[in-house]
């Protein structure tokens, strides 16, 4: 199965090279793996490097936290930072992630019926409403 749609992920790509450098926060999942660190949700990381590896890897980051005297640089998917949402990119970053992510978990799913999920476009949840024939 195809996670990334290709043609898209080497256009978001490329706008985020040209964006460069720009900064974002660690999700949960960068957290868990860099809990040694002394990084939390309200540092800001400095992206210098965009990278895209392909479906093993998605759009990967180079991030260097800011005002960081040592030499230390983490590699991370975008999937695992939190983008500035006042960034011009944030919209398409932020459907590139939900897309990502939901490919992903149907991935690990087995069976026909993950397949069939698989091909079908992402939708919103309906709304319940409350009473009788509204």
């Amino acid at each position: 199965m195809q996670i990334d749609h290709y043609g898209q992920a080497i256009a978001l790509k490329n706008k985020l090279e040209a964006a460069l450098p720009f900064r974002v926060r660690p999700g949960k999942q960068l957290l868990k793996a860099m809990k040694d660190e002394p990084i939390s949700t309200t540092t800001w990381l400095e992206v210098d490097t965009v990278l895209y590896l392909g479906d093993e890897g998605g759009i990967m980051l180079n991030l260097i936290p800011s005002g960081d005297s040592s030499k230390a640089v983490y590699s991370t998917s975008l999937t695992h930072v939190m983008f500035d949402p006042e960034h011009e990119l944030a919209a398409a970053v932020q459907a590139y992630q939900r897309a990502r992510t939901r490919k992903l978990m149907l991935q690990n799913q087995k069976g026909f019926a993950a397949e069939l999920l698989a091909q079908q476009p992402a939708q919103k949840r309906k709304t319940k409403r409350k009473g009788f024939g509204k």
